[in-house]
């Protein structure tokens, strides 16, 4: 790979060019339960293998990065630790989600005065897939584990000064096996760049479990993942779906994970709306302060979370965390709430933000209500709203750089249970539409184009600048297709598109047709105007 040169002119252009892009937050998982959560995790870079940094002062972007390595286990090249304590019996797993995150432009960063500026080089090409790692759970031994990919910027048009990813692998299955979910976690082989990049390196890992126990309260449990980077302008998080317990304070807990947290830059900010006041309110604890919320640090409620090795005060850049809202006397969460809204935002300092787990005590009878939903019904996803729409652009190998969007497409699935008298009989199967059907295996966006005929149309490819869709184009005439572009007045961006019918099996059959082609990476269908 050629080496990389960037004057931090031209960075700062870009941070602001690049703003708010990336993947936007979906919802991942929705559950009624009564239960608790646990989470834990750990960074993979620091300034020493096995030694924890204790030094809050020292930035992220001065320090020469390395992978911390912690198992003894000559084969891995990265390792850290976290230890789960103090769980009683073993409780029913409900969710376990493992995340693992990077910023990752090159194998080695270095920064180097060229003339009067200093611009950072990167040097050697990336080394295999950032979606395959190791695991390894309490007294076992390392398994391989390839997880989903929720977006990796490397190669595309969006921060291309250090190429951050995130990845996702449900492990609920892998934990209800356990005798005992207590013990020492250790996540290996985590990529990163090594050395100096733009900002600063940071990488790591979060375990986020949600598990049963009838002697807590009846809760709504929730998380959402993607890759935004919060800067100059807000993101915004919806929770609903829910209604708070009938009395009593309402205790409301929040999860997040996040990368490039500066401790000495301030101005980011988590805050949630107060409806009484008809604004947002900003959210700290003894370890988190309103103005500089995000700050290289692991912190579970008022406290760092030490039970991992290493244990390091300064995690350089990785942000996880685990805290409790403060609701006195029921000022921002009363007895008849039912939405929630999240916010973040920074002036000064950036991050990347790619979890967010929401919590929150819930009626009895609602959970019962939702319980007994749940059994004949697939919930919908929540409303998320981005401030901004961000949007993806993956790289196609024939051609240029681009992005693309990825929500969640609504779902619904119904069934009828029939109760005789003396005993229950069995579920009827559940009955699909064609369309629910089709649903299922592929991706349905839905969107309105004023002008715009109504249809399904098959998008194989959105681009920010108009001449790269123009060569995308072309690319595709060559391939004896046919595409046609038009534009999302929201943001301009091309959406190129090689088929459209009134009807959405004609299209998904084109789908099945294209999506196993090697420049095809991803492609979806577009529900508009209908």
């Amino acid at each position: 790979m050629k080496n990389l040169y960037f004057s931090i002119i031209a960075l700062f252009f870009l941070y602001q060019t690049y703003s708010q892009e990336g993947v936007p937050f979906k919802e991942n998982k929705q559950l009624y339960v009564s239960g608790n959560s646990i989470l834990i995790g750990n960074n993979i870079l620091g300034d020493h293998p096995t030694e924890p940094l204790m030094d809050i002062g020292i930035p992220n972007d001065v320090v020469k990065m390395k992978y911390i390595d912690v198992d003894t286990d000559g084969t891995t090249f990265s390792s850290s630790e976290a230890t789960i304590k103090n769980i009683i019996g073993k409780p029913k797993i409900a969710h376990a989600a493992l995340y693992w995150c990077g910023l990752y432009p090159s194998e080695k960063g270095a920064l180097r005065k060229t003339g009067n500026k200093m611009v950072h080089i990167g040097r050697g090409d990336r080394e295999g897939q950032v979606n395959s790692i190791l695991f390894k759970t309490p007294n076992g031994t390392y398994e391989s584990l390839s997880g989903k990919v929720i977006f990796d910027s490397y190669g595309t048009e969006v921060f291309t000064t250090n190429s951050p990813y995130v990845c996702y692998a449900d492990v609920t299955s892998k934990l209800q096996n356990l005798a005992s979910i207590n013990g020492t976690y250790t996540i290996a082989n985590i990529k990163a760049t090594e050395g100096e990049i733009s900002g600063g390196g940071s990488a790591g890992w979060l375990l986020y479990i949600v598990y049963e126990d009838a002697s807590e309260s009846p809760k709504y449990f929730t998380t959402y993942d993607g890759l935004v980077e919060v800067n100059k302008e807000a993101i915004d998080i919806n929770f609903k779906d829910f209604k708070s317990k009938e009395e009593g304070i309402v205790k409301t807990t929040i999860a997040l994970g996040a990368m490039e947290g500066d401790r000495k830059i301030k101005t980011d900010e988590l805050l949630i709306f107060d409806k009484k006041s008809g604004d947002y309110k900003p959210l700290s604890n003894k370890v988190r302060e309103e103005k500089n919320f995000f700050n290289s640090s692991i912190t579970m409620g008022d406290e760092f979370f030490t039970d991992r090795n290493p244990n390091s005060a300064n995690t350089l850049g990785f942000d996880l965390l685990k805290m409790e809202i403060p609701n006195p006397d029921n000022e921002l969460m009363d007895n008849a709430t039912t939405q929630a809204n999240l916010r973040f935002q920074a002036k000064a300092d950036r991050f990347y933000l790619f979890f967010v787990a929401f919590e929150t005590e819930i009626n009895k009878d609602f959970l019962e209500e939702k319980s007994k939903a749940i059994e004949d019904t697939v919930i919908s996803a929540p409303e998320i709203t981005v401030i901004s729409e961000p949007i993806e652009e993956e790289e196609q190998k024939a051609i240029v750089s681009n992005e693309k969007t990825e929500t969640k497409p609504l779902q619904k699935e119904t069934s009828e249970n029939k109760f005789p008298k003396e005993k229950v009989v069995p579920k009827k199967p559940i009955v699909l539409s064609e369309e629910d059907k089709i649903k299922k295996e592929v991706r349905v966006q839905s969107m309105s184009v004023p002008g715009l005929e109504a249809g399904y149309y098959l998008v194989t490819n959105v681009f920010s600048v108009p001449g790269n869709a123009t060569k995308w184009s072309q690319f595709l005439t060559e391939k004896s297709y046919s595409p046609q572009t038009f534009v999302n007045p929201r943001n301009n961006w091309n959406y190129v598109y090689v088929s459209k019918n009134n009807a959405l099996k004609p299209v998904y059959e084109k789908w099945k047709l294209y999506k196993g082609f090697e420049y095809f990476k991803e492609i979806w269908i577009m529900k508009i105007n209908l």
